[in-house]
């Protein structure tokens, strides 16, 4: 396979990163983790588990609100409330899900997992 030549210089097989490609997305990754917090810090604490779990048993067996047919088994937030704390608690901002749409989901509307895309 032919060699492309990166942007520092050097020549690297097509198809792969070289090592100052490989530690500028390292850096970045980490970075972006940094200013993202923690799920405890986000508000995704003992208190978040005990409200969203008692949300969804009083809606009885909700099924995922993506359409699927599964049924929910978590809580997901429609806007996503980016530290917004009122945001994040107001219930019509709930809405059931399962956990493999939620993952789907983040990764198509936040770009893996809510870290930024490369």
């Amino acid at each position: 396979m032919p060699n492309v030549i990166c942007p520092c210089g050097y020549a690297v097989p097509k198809g792969t990163r070289c090592d100052c490609q490989q530690r500028n997305a390292e850096a970045r990754q980490k970075a972006s983790d940094l200013a993202r917090g923690s799920a405890a810090q986000r508000g995704y604490d003992g208190k978040w588990a005990k409200e969203s779990k008692a949300w969804l048993a009083a809606l009885g067996t909700p099924l995922c609100a993506c359409g699927c047919g599964r049924a929910a088994n978590m809580v997901d937030h429609i806007e996503a409330p980016k530290g917004d704390m009122k945001l994040f608690w107001r219930r019509s901002n709930w809405q059931p899900f399962h956990d493999t749409c939620n993952r789907r989901k983040a990764i198509k509307s936040e770009g893996a997992f809510g870290r930024l895309q490369c």
